[in-house]
């Protein structure tokens, strides 16, 4: 469908306006930016919230209404090969106010290069081209079903960057050294590729967040150093991108490894089920429990580990903890929670990110903080 130019500059005009009312846009560039990019190119089709196996295209009247609307289209779904018939959402035109804060965050300036990791619709790829150039933006994508789609959209809005399939935690070494690196996909370690590819003085803002309990993570804005160490605070951040696909088949979601619930320990707890989803604490019991994987129900919520370890916890007063496997691991999460209250119940903000090399490390308050929850 060919949507007549008044109609689309005015609704883009109107989404930029929103965006600045709601404090999302600040630099009169961005706001400039997003009155002059064509949504509606980049979302053909996409999923209805309302009935998940439905496609709102533009035969419906809906469309352009909610192309032009602050909102999260999910444009791709995919089955995992060890479940049929079940549909997870791997691509999609994330909503334009959380976009802008984080280019807002990225902070470019006329002349800088761009690496993205994670092009999706092309939409990012070509508000950053509409603010800095095409030939100034590198985005790649795992999946060449969304690169080539990505490329025709931005084609058609009058962009031509570098559109790059393949495994995005490799970035795109030709291109390098980069200004600035923005991962569209939210990832459990910031690979050192990045920080390799990205000059001394250069900036990535990486979503790191645990796939399976993603309301953990944050923004991590990270400045590259000589040395090859990348360095910076996070962000607070709820919610963020689909997690990175280890394979162009495989959606970004948990990998539980087996539990065996025969054997089963019971004891209670002063720590609830809601510490899993407390800011600041959620992030320290990652770091205490990798691989963690978290399912809320009703009045309960279970976690596993990689080697097996389980636990089930109640929202009581006090929490009835049922557990098994090699290890209590409800334990690691008091631990947690006693370091965490003992430093004044700090907030996402309050903790930073260093990588060096395969080295990952969160710290407290200033990167040479070595202090941090023990098990």
């Amino acid at each position: 469908m060919t949507v007549p130019p008044d109609d689309w500059r005015a609704r883009a005009q109107a989404l930029a306006d929103q965006l600045s009312d709601q404090g999302d846009i600040t630099d009169p560039a961005w706001r400039r930016v997003v009155a002059c990019v064509p949504r509606h190119v980049f979302v053909p089709a996409f999923y209805s919230d309302d009935d998940p196996s439905e496609l709102v295209d533009a035969t419906d009247p809906r469309w352009l209404s909610l192309v032009y609307s602050d909102d999260t289209l999910v444009t791709q779904r995919k089955e995992h090969p060890d479940q049929p018939g079940m549909l997870w959402s791997t691509s999609s035109s994330t909503r334009p106010s959380f976009m802008l804060r984080m280019l807002h965050i990225l902070d470019v300036a006329d002349g800088m290069t761009v690496l993205e990791i994670g092009s999706g619709t092309g939409y990012n790829a070509a508000l950053l081209s509409e603010r800095l150039g095409p030939s100034q933006i590198v985005s790649v994508d795992i999946d060449p079903e969304l690169i080539n789609a990505a490329r025709a959209r931005l084609a058609d809005a009058g962009y031509h960057p570098t559109l790059i399939a393949g495994d995005g935690a490799r970035g795109y070494p030709l291109g390098a050294p980069y200004d600035r690196l923005i991962a569209t996909v939210a990832t459990e370690r910031v690979p050192p590729t990045w920080v390799e590819q990205v000059r001394p003085g250069g900036v990535i803002l990486a979503d790191v967040r645990p796939r399976g309990m993603t309301w953990a993570g944050a923004l991590a804005r990270l400045t590259v150093a000589g040395d090859g160490t990348a360095t910076g605070p996070l962000i607070s951040c709820t919610w963020g991108f689909m997690s990175t696909r280890r394979a162009v088949a495989l959606p970004g979601i948990p990998e539980s490894a087996p539990i065996d619930t025969s054997t089963t320990h019971t004891r209670t707890s002063d720590v609830g089920r809601e510490a899993l989803s407390t800011p600041g604490l959620s992030l320290l019991i990652w770091q205490q429990l990798p691989g963690i994987n978290a399912f809320p129900g009703a009045t309960t919520t279970r976690i596993t580990t990689p080697d097996g370890s389980w636990a089930t916890v109640s929202d009581d007063t006090p929490a009835k903890v049922e557990h098994g496997g090699p290890s209590d691991i409800w334990h690691h999460v008091e631990t947690a929670h006693t370091w965490w209250i003992t430093h004044g119940h700090p907030g996402v903000e309050a903790f930073g990110l260093t990588v060096q090399q395969n080295r990952h490390r969160f710290w407290f308050q200033t990167p040479d903080c070595e202090s941090w929850p023990q098990s």
